[in-house]
């Protein structure tokens, strides 16, 4: 179990102290939203600014691309130094060629699913994947509720997976108690933004990472 922190929730005008705390508490991976304005309404973080992140963190990041044509994007990704990508299934036509192009660059790939897109649309794909990104909330829009559906979709999705080396992550509204519970029907890597950068940040993210024995 691995707990990763969502910049889009932390200080942004004090960026770079947020990073060295994070790093302090022992996390090993970030996860930044990339929001196009098109396929979520949101606009956040580009290449240009996940390169500068990047020059100044030993962490890992993992990139969540919300955006149309995932594919531009890519080669700009790789040249920021990006460890892992995950795209939207509902993205794209062509989620296999996203992949192939993904995977050249040695970069941990991975296909993200909205709430109402089932697990099944990912079958032909798995053998590609390092890991699936399930949506606990709709992308793109915060301040609104857990969707708890999501922990028989992690079941479903661990069914189909098998014995495939493949992660899941969760993305959207986790706290301690949502972990642990979809920790138990199988998932792996947990996004957290506001239940760990809201109130007092060392206490959060001390109860987070004792949860994944990080601590």
């Amino acid at each position: 179990m691995e707990i990763l922190p969502s910049l889009f929730n932390s200080d942004i005008l004090n960026l770079q102290s947020e990073l060295a705390f994070m790093e302090s508490q022992g996390i090993k991976t970030i996860h930044i939203d990339m929001m196009d304005g098109n396929f979520v309404p949101n606009i956040s973080f580009g290449p240009d600014q996940l390169r500068e992140i990047k020059k100044n963190t030993a962490m890992k990041i993992d990139v969540h691309m919300m955006v149309q044509h995932p594919e531009k994007l890519i080669d700009l990704l790789a040249d920021a130094g990006v460890d892992m990508i995950s795209f939207h299934y509902e993205a794209t036509p062509h989620p296999h060629e996203i992949i192939r192009l993904i995977k050249a660059k040695n970069i941990k790939v991975g296909v993200a699913l909205s709430p109402a897109t089932l697990p099944e649309v990912l079958t032909y794909l798995l053998d590609d994947l390092d890991f699936i990104l399930l949506m606990s909330i709709n992308p793109g829009f915060w301040h609104q509720d857990f969707i708890p559906t999501i922990y028989q979709k992690i079941e479903q999705t661990k069914a189909l997976i098998g014995e495939r080396n493949i992660l899941i992550e969760i993305d959207g509204r986790m706290n301690v108690e949502r972990i642990q519970k979809a920790a138990e029907k199988g998932a792996d890597l947990f996004v957290v933004g506001s239940n760990l950068f809201s109130g007092d940040k060392e206490k959060n993210i001390n109860a987070l990472q004792s949860l994944a024995g990080g601590k």
